[in-house]
Formats: C-alpha cells, sequence, structure tokens
C-alpha cells in the first residue's frame, strides 16, 4: 500500500498563544536598525514552525542572528568611532600646529625688527584652519571613492596616513576586539540551533493517508 505523507501544521492560533505568553521586546536606544520586528516575521515564515517547540525555537534563532548583526555594527561603530578621533586629533595637531609655528615665526620677526609685541596683529586664519580641518575629514568620510582618495592623499601629505591608523584600530580598539572575540560563540550557538532545528524537523509526526490502488 503507497503512503503519503501529511505534516502537522501549527495554525495561527499556536503561535498566537505563545506570543501571548512573550514580553514585549522594547525598542532600543541606538539600535543600529528598527527594523526587527519586520525581521522576526520574514525569519519565522521562512523556518516555517509547525509545532510551538519549533516556534520557540524558530524565535532564538531569530534573535541569535538578530544579535549577530548588531553586535557586528557595534563593532563597526567602535571601529570607525575610534579611527575617527584619532584621525581628527593627529590632523588637528598637525594643521593647527603648523599655524601656530607659523604665528610664532611671524610675531618673532615683528619683535626681532623693533616691533611691539601688543601691536602684532595675528595674521593666522584660525577660522580656516578650522574649516580645513572639518572639511578633510568630511572627505575622508564620503561615499564617493574619488573623493575619499583625494582627501587620504592630501592627509598623507601632511603625514597623517588614515590607512595606518585605521590597521591600528583593528589591533589596538579594545572595545572593537571584545565585539570581534564574542562573534564566533554567537556564531557557533547559531550553528548548533539550526542543526537541532533541522533535528526537529526531521522528527516531525506525520499523518499515513491509504492511496489507493489502480
Amino acid at each position: 500500500m503507497a503512503q503519503s505523507l501529511n505534516p502537522v501544521f501549527l495554525g495561527d492560533t499556536g503561535s498566537m498563544a505563545i506570543n501571548d505568553l512573550l514580553p514585549e521586546r522594547p525598542a532600543l536606544i541606538g539600535e543600529f536598525s528598527p527594523a526587527y520586528e519586520a525581521y522576526r516575521q520574514v525569519t519565522v515564515a521562512d523556518l516555517a514552525p509547525m509545532t510551538q517547540y519549533e516556534y520557540i525555537q524558530a524565535l532564538q534563532l531569530v534573535d541569535l542572528n538578530w544579535a549577530i548583526f548588531q553586535l557586528k555594527a557595534s563593532a563597526q561603530v567602535e571601529l570607525s568611532t575610534g579611527t575617527e578621533k584619532t584621525v581628527r586629533q593627529l590632523l588637528t595637531s598637525k594643521i593647527e600646529g603648523d599655524g601656530e609655528g607659523d604665528f610664532n615665526r611671524q610675531i618673532y620677526a615683528f619683535t626681532e625688527a623693533g616691533g611691539d609685541e601688543d601691536d602684532f596683529k595675528d595674521p593666522i586664519d584660525w577660522d580656516a584652519i578650522e574649516l580645513r580641518i572639518e572639511t578633510l575629514m568630511s572627505d575622508l568620510k564620503s561615499k564617493d571613492p574619488v573623493q575619499r582618495e583625494r582627501a587620504t592623499a592630501e592627509a598623507i601629505s601632511l603625514g597623517v596616513d588614515p590607512r595606518l591608523v585605521l590597521s591600528g584600530q583593528f589591533l589596538q580598539n579594545s572595545n572593537y576586539n571584545r565585539h570581534a572575540r564574542a562573534l564566533p560563540e554567537l556564531e557557533k550557538r547559531v550553528r548548533l540551533l539550526s542543526a537541532e532545528y533541522r533535528e526537529l524537523q526531521k522528527a516531525r509526526p506525520i499523518d499515513v493517508v491509504p492511496v489507493a490502488q489502480n
């Protein structure tokens, strides 16, 4: 006798009952994306749980994968913030330092020529210096690769190589490295839970329905 296999389907009422028991997930300040609920719905639909236990496991997979996304995004924020802060400090020190050096040379020449220091008018355009720093930092973060390349070349000409700063951040940024070290454990948990979920799917109860023979 031939058989057809009909999986036992978990209706919406089963999922609703589980959802009613779960606390509402609060919105997190600083979360990299507000799309958690949409991600949960799509992922659970892809996993297609057919029992309440499968549904709970599917929710755990959703949260673990979301935590990985969050951790990676947080790591990138730490890396980007640390790199930007260091590059800004180095450029500010160099550009403002050059301005201060120019100021000191000119006031020295003025007084050596017999001028009174109180009569010396500051020839340095400090606003232009500040604007140059801000423009350079903005260009270094530009999405336009040509603009970024040009800004990088200018920074290097000033003795500040953003590529070396970024390289140093990979090694020295403790917050970035702490995030990076946490990722393998989360990814391992996802692999294990995914394997367990596949085993649950294989073990689903089935209805055996006789098929008429010709």
